[in-house]
C-alpha cells in the first residue's frame, strides 16, 4: 500500500480524554518551566542589588507553593483512587506531568496551575463516565430496577439525584428540565406514573451526557492527532479541535520533501479519514512527476508509525481501502491553497509527551 488510504477512526473514549488530558498537562508545564527560565534570565542582571530581599522574599512564597503542591497531588491521588471503579486509575496516574524542581520557585507555580487545572479536567471526565453508566445505585441494582426503587422511596429526591449527575455539564437543556417540573409540579403521583417520568428523565439525561461525552472525544482526538504528528516529527499546521466534529483536511510533512506533502480529510458523519500524498504545485504547473510514485512509497513506509501512535493514545484507525502506488496520480494542489512551512516549523519529537502515553 502506497497510494490513497481511507480509514476509520475508532476511539476508547476513556483513553482518548485521559490523553488528551495528559498532552494538554505536559504542554502547560513545559510552558510554564520555558518561561521560569525565562524570568530567571531576565532577573539574573539584578540579583545582585536585592539578593537578601529576593532571598527572603523566595523563601516564603517557595513554603506556600510546596504546601499548594502537596494539596495538588493528594487531590490527585484521590482521582486516582475514584477511577479504580471504571480500572482507569494507571491511566490517570500516567497522566501526572513531570515533577518540577524543589528549590525553583517559578516552576513549582507552574506545576501547580497545570496540576489543578488537570485535576478539574480529570474530575469531569470520571464524573461524566459515572453519568454514563449510572452506577452509584450499586452494582447488584440494575438501572430499571433503580429506577422503580428510586420511584417508589421519593420520585422528588431521584430527580435531584439525576439531575445531580449533570451539574458539572453546566446550563441543564430544556428538554430535561420539562419532565423535573413535571415530577416536581405533581406531588402525588402514582408510583406507575413516576416510573414512566423517572425512566424518561434518566433516558434524556442518558442522551446529553453520550453527547457531550461524543464531542470531548473528537475534540481531544484532533489534540491527540496534531501531536502525535509533531511527536514523529512531522510540520503539521494548525489542526481545529472541531475536525472531528465539523471535519476538514489537515496537511503535514518532513523537512525535505520539497512539494510534497500528505492531505488528511476527515468526515464526521461517517467517522472516516482519507490520507494521500498531493504536490504543490504553480498556478500554470500541471506536469506529472517521476518522484511522484516515490512520494507515496515513502509515505506508505511511515504510515505504520502513526497508526502505532495514535494507538497507544486510544485512538484506533482502522483501514478499509488502500490503493497502490500509481493507481491514481498524486493529486496537484496550487502552492496559494496550501499552507506555507518553513525550516522554523520543523516540530521536534517531544519526548517528554511521548513518555507519558496512555496505555
Amino acid at each position: 500500500m502506497s497510494g490513497p488510504t481511507t480509514a476509520i477512526f475508532i476511539g476508547d473514549p476513556i483513553t482518548v480524554l485521559l490523553s488528551a488530558a495528559a498532552i494538554r498537562a505536559a504542554q502547560a508545564v513545559a510552558a510554564g518551566y520555558a518561561n521560569a527560565e525565562t524570568l530567571r534570565d531576565e532577573q539574573q542582571g539584578n540579583r545582585e542589588n536585592r539578593q537578601a530581599e529576593l532571598k527572603a522574599a523566595t523563601s516564603q512564597g517557595r513554603d506556600a507553593l510546596q504546601q499548594a503542591m502537596k494539596a495538588a497531588d493528594a487531590e490527585f491521588d484521590e482521582l486516582i483512587s475514584l477511577a479504580k471503579r471504571y480500572a482507569a486509575d494507571g491511566k490517570i496516574a500516567a497522566t501526572r506531568p513531570a515533577q518540577p524542581d524543589l528549590q525553583n520557585e517559578m516552576q513549582l507555580a507552574a506545576y501547580v496551575r497545570s496540576m489543578q487545572a488537570l485535576s478539574r479536567e480529570l474530575r469531569a471526565i470520571l464524573l461524566t463516565e459515572s453519568a454514563l453508566r449510572m452506577d452509584n445505585f450499586g452494582p447488584e441494582i440494575s438501572l430499571d430496577g433503580a429506577i422503580a426503587q428510586a420511584a417508589e422511596a421519593d420520585s422528588k429526591t431521584a430527580v435531584q439525584r439525576l439531575l445531580a449527575r449533570i451539574a458539572h455539564l453546566g446550563v441543564v437543556p430544556q428538554n430535561i428540565n420539562s419532565v423535573a417540573k413535571e415530577i416536581a409540579d405533581a406531588p402525588f403521583l402514582d408510583s406507575e406514573r413516576a416510573k414512566l417520568l423517572l425512566s424518561e428523565l434518566r433516558l434524556r439525561i442518558q442522551n446529553r451526557v453520550e453527547a457531550e461525552q461524543k464531542q470531548a472525544v473528537q475534540e481531544a482526538t484532533a489534540l491527540i492527532l496534531q501531536q502525535s504528528l509533531r511527536d514523529l516529527g512531522y510540520q503539521v499546521e494548525d489542526v481545529s479541535d472541531t475536525l472531528f466534529v465539523d471535519g476538514g483536511v489537515v496537511h503535514f510533512r518532513r523537512q525535505g520533501w520539497d512539494d510534497y506533502m500528505v492531505r488528511m480529510r476527515v468526515e464526521p458523519k461517517t467517522a472516516t479519514t482519507n490520507f494521500n500524498v498531493i504536490r504543490a504545485v504553480e498556478a500554470a504547473g500541471n506536469e506529472r512527476s517521476a518522484l511522484d510514485h516515490l512520494a507515496e512509497d515513502r509515505w506508505c513506509a511511515e504510515f505504520p508509525a502513526l497508526l502505532q501512535a495514535l494507538d497507544v493514545r486510544g485512538v484506533h484507525l482502522n483501514v478499509t481501502r488502500r490503493l497502490e502506488a500509481g493507481e491514481l496520480p498524486v493529486q496537484l494542489v496550487q502552492k496559494n491553497m496550501l499552507p506555507k512551512f518553513t525550516s522554523e516549523d520543523t516540530s521536534a519529537p517531544d519526548k517528554k509527551l511521548i513518555s507519558r502515553e496512555i496505555k
